[in-house]
């Protein structure tokens, strides 16, 4: 599970990074790629993969508490398991809010440009 998370949050930065500073050609590309996933079945898809990612963090977050009180002394493989489960969920969580600032950007890019709308309009 950690490589599966390790490798989202790879592929994720490496969208991020390729949104904010590649070139316009490659934007384009990654913007109407993203637009076909949003408008399509995608988006379907997407939502309950998100929910269950939340609802899963938030299943380790509370276990983590579980495990770890401020009366009892941990011994070795309750510290093993909780790094375990700190270290997961905090992996999803930053899967989860990448995946939140990439839709964003997508949305921000798609919106910020007019002159594509005024171009559609000439034609018609």
């Amino acid at each position: 599970m950690h490589l599966f998370l390790s490798l989202l949050l790879l592929s994720e930065m490496t969208l991020l990074f390729a949104l904010v500073f590649s070139s316009s050609k490659l934007r384009e590309l990654i913007t109407m790629m993203l637009g076909k996933i949003v408008e399509g079945k995608g988006g379907a898809i997407a939502l309950p993969v998100v929910a269950t990612l939340t609802v899963v963090f938030i299943s380790m977050v509370y276990d983590t508490k579980g495990i770890w009180t401020e009366d009892v002394v941990l011994n070795a493989a309750d510290e093993v398991l909780m790094v375990n489960l700190v270290l997961k969920a905090t992996l999803m969580g930053f899967a989860l809010y990448l995946a939140l600032i990439t839709y964003g950007l997508h949305k921000y890019i798609k919106g910020s440009r007019p002159w594509e709308a005024a171009k559609e309009t000439k034609s018609i």
